[in-house]
């Protein structure tokens, strides 16, 4: 503070120290660190150090009115802190002390410079040689574009002396709005005239520039992924492609402008070049609102950029391009990225917005790099970097690019419970998630994640490592012992991977995989008692768990209180699991050839290993009772006949016999379905059925039936309607030469009935879903299906 005042020209002090001193008596705000912030002369009747206080969300103009209220009150010299200093003039003061004013100490960083306002003027007081620097190239800038300029207003700028410029006020009768107006857009079309000029890229300096030291930086708390995304694209850009620069303000955001009437009054000049992409004024307007003020996801930002209603503007920067846009819209990234990361690598301390900052610009480079990568790689790449400078470690992960994970794997993380609610609105926010499911206990969330190209991602956030109601390991020690690798990762140490697999999979009653042998070796150099009992256990999995469940008794987290509360909470949790975890029918119809049973092959594994449910695979009906040849031919005879003969070639033709026949499957499908119910679905397990009741409305003739399809179709309302049914057909020819068990005609009669019925249906049914499916790619068909049952 004591520097600042000097260089305005008052040296300042606690104590008298000449005749001529001046007494004035401050008051001041302070930052979180103790420091002041804010600096006013106690006398002012008005805060006028809220000219440095941005007001654009409701909580800072929550707080403005109630500093408003405090001065229309007189009670300021209540409220704020008060200290009395003696002032005494140096050389040509550049205010008078003893008036009014306000001081803003500035912010930390190598560009730190405190800003005056007196004299119904501004002066930007440089402290650092980085500052001056800046604040010479301001004055500078704003001489040359001053006398041109017709659709914007922008301060007069005197030079004080080396450390010092002043600029007139120009907020007078000015408001601060929020959202980019037709103001704006004239603005920056007339920005785009000054100096405009189109280069090469391998000859634009700033960008070469910014490249080199980006590609310079040290720093481990950049996110490793970001870094990656930021150099898969530098690679992609040829040095031979074109450019368009002009005239940019560098920081054009609500809170270095005011409207006044029909124009803008834009201050703040200092980052000012005419070497910057075209529209980056306009992306930096909309992106630093978004995430600074509002708060907002890239997935709004994004939207909000494209929504561009002034025709003029879209027209002479992106000719109505959207493909235009987004090049832009990546250089935009690329230059303030590698700026800010290299500023930030050179500072100490980050402040919060910072990771605001990663995480949305972390989500706007994934539109550029989705040749390289899948959504479900990138979204695992964005919660590594969201959670890259906090402790955790991941548990059984692999040493390699994160996002280099299994389809078929899932992720655990312990973590600090604080994490869990960030981490789930991070993927809550985030552009690529098409749903988040979750099942919180009072140990874990277990997350569910549905990329918006059909893929899973299974998370599971781990703050106390449990067996029932039996804490097995130290979460916080677990962390401590941890390791970053290569890659950025913070994973478990071999040796607590070691005890967690043990004691994870013998506990349960399971034989430990054969891929986590290796943590044996682990064991090797350990000394500790568990170490000792649990290594035995890689070689003899039958081995007595007593032992194990001895020590874990003897735990302290195990006795007394933390036991009662750890069995409450198993209660607690089962009892929940058992309500949330209840399973579900898919059923799948169509010919002989449509491709249904490679599509059940495919959904069940999908559904055990992503969706993490167990999974039964019916044939036609529950089957409590068997079909009706067993009677008279027995078991294995009739099943072997079945299998072998062709559909649709029995010769019943009376109604009597229909319909006994019918009446004895029905009872099947009536009654069999409650033992389904509970013994397979209020358990957790997903039963698929490879074809169902609808075979009896449309192709009852499957089963040697002749009815009219009004009894059958009746027959449905009794039973219980499957959550998901998905009929699969093809092309006649198609199914033909998969197989020669139908004719075209039958094929397509078939079809036509099946998609009738589905869709009558699925208008009348509110809770189950009913779907045609054209099965001619089974990728699309497999992704189709996993998403409808997530979003449903």
């Amino acid at each position: 503070m004591e520097n600042i005042f000097t260089k305005t020209g008052y040296s300042i002090s606690l104590k008298k120290e000449n005749k001529n001193d001046v007494v004035v008596t401050l008051l001041t705000i302070n930052n979180s660190d103790g420091t002041p912030r804010w600096i006013w002369n106690s006398n002012s009747n008005h805060p006028l150090f809220l000219k440095f206080y941005n007001i654009s969300s409701k909580k800072a103009f929550v707080f403005a009115s109630l500093i408003k209220l405090v001065f229309a009150l007189k009670l300021q010299k209540l409220v704020f802190k008060k200290r009395s200093y003696y002032f005494s003039v140096l050389d040509n003061p550049v205010f008078d002390c003893s008036t009014n004013w306000a001081l803003f100490t500035g912010t930390i960083g190598p560009n730190k410079k405190a800003v005056l306002y007196a004299n119904n003027s501004f002066y930007k007081i440089a402290i650092t040689p980085n500052a001056s620097q800046l604040i010479h190239k301001e004055y500078e800038i704003l001489a040359k574009i001053n006398p041109d300029i017709s659709s914007f207003e922008i301060p007069k700028a005197t030079i004080i002396s080396n450390d010092i410029i002043q600029l007139n006020d120009v907020s007078k009768n000015g408001e601060r709005i929020k959202k980019i107006t037709s103001n704006h857009l004239a603005a920056l079309l007339e920005f785009y005239t000054v100096e405009k000029q189109t280069i090469k890229v391998g000859d634009w300096d700033l960008f070469n520039s910014l490249k080199n030291d980006f590609r310079s930086i040290n720093d481990p708390r950049i996110p490793k992924n970001l870094t990656r995304k930021i150099n898969t694209i530098l690679d992609t850009i040829p040095d031979n492609e074109l450019i368009e620069l002009s005239l940019s303000h560098g920081d054009f955001t609500p809170w270095n402008m005011y409207q006044k009437k029909d124009e803008l009054a834009i201050y703040d000049w200092e980052l000012a070049q005419f070497d910057r992409p075209k529209a980056f004024d306009y992306f930096h307007f909309i992106i630093q609102n978004g995430i600074l003020v509002n708060h907002e996801s890239w997935e709004k930002i994004y939207a909000d950029i494209r929504k561009i209603d002034n025709n003029s503007f879209a027209s002479t920067f992106f000719n109505y391009d959207l493909e235009e846009l987004n090049n832009y819209l990546k250089y935009y990234l690329l230059i303030n990225c590698m700026q800010y990361l290299k500023t930030y690598s050179e500072q100490k301390n980050w402040h919060i917005q910072i990771d605001w900052l990663f995480q949305v610009w972390n989500e706007g480079f994934n539109i550029f790099v989705t040749n390289e990568y899948s959504s479900r790689e990138l979204i695992i790449m964005d919660i590594f970097d969201s959670i890259q400078n906090q402790e955790y470690a991941a548990l059984k992960f692999q040493n390699g690019f994160p996002e280099k994970l299994s389809l078929n794997s899932d992720i655990d993380l312990v973590i600090d419970k604080k994490m869990n609610d960030s981490i789930l609105q991070t993927l809550q926010r985030h552009d690529l998630v098409s749903k988040v499911t979750f099942s919180k206990k009072s140990f874990m969330n277990s997350i569910q994640i549905l990329t918006n190209d059909a893929d899973m991602l299974s998370l599971d956030l781990i703050w106390q490592l449990k067996r029932r109601n039996f804490e097995i390991l130290d979460a916080k020690k677990l962390i401590q012992a941890g390791f970053t690798n290569n890659y950025g990762i913070k994973n478990a140490s071999s040796l607590y991977t070691a005890r967690y697999v043990v004691l994870f999979y013998i506990l349960n009653g399971a034989r430990i995989p054969k891929k986590y042998l290796i943590y044996q070796e682990a064991f090797a150099n350990s000394k500790k008692t568990i170490d000792f009992i649990i290594k035995d256990y890689f070689d003899n999995s039958k081995k007595s768990k007593q032992l194990l469940m001895n020590y874990i008794n003897s735990n302290k987290q195990n006795k007394g209180i933390n036991h009662i509360k750890n069995t409450i909470n198993y209660c607690l949790d089962t009892i929940k699991n058992y309500q949330n975890n209840k399973g579900f029918i898919v059923t799948f119809s169509g010919v002989d050839g449509a491709g249904k049973s490679t599509v059940i092959d495919n959904i069940a594994f999908r559904i055990e290993k992503q969706l993490r449910k167990p999974v039964i695979v019916l044939r036609h009906r529950p089957s409590i009772l068997p079909i009706l040849s067993v009677w008279t031919k027995g078991k294995e005879k009739a099943h072997q006949d079945a299998i072998s003969s062709l559909p649709r070639q029995g010769k019943n033709g009376s109604f009597v016999s229909s319909f006994l026949r019918f009446t004895y499957y029905y009872s099947d499908y009536l009654f069999g379905q409650f033992v389904i119910y509970f013994k397979y679905t209020s358990r957790g397990y997903v039963v698929i059925y490879d074809r169902y009741y609808f075979d009896f409305i449309n192709d009852s003739k499957r089963s040697n039936i002749v009815l009219p399809k009004i009894i059958s179709k009746l027959g449905y309302y009794l039973l219980l309607k499957p959550k998901f049914n998905f009929f699969l057909f093809a092309d006649a020819n198609v199914i033909l030469n998969r197989k020669k068990e139908l004719t075209k005609a039958t094929i397509e009669e078939l079809t036509k009935e099946y998609s009738s019925l589905f869709d009558s249906l699925s208008v009348k049914s509110n809770s189950s879903v009913y779907e045609s499916i054209n099965n001619e790619e089974l990728d699309v068909t497999l992704n189709h299906i996993v998403k409808t049952i997530i979003l449903a």
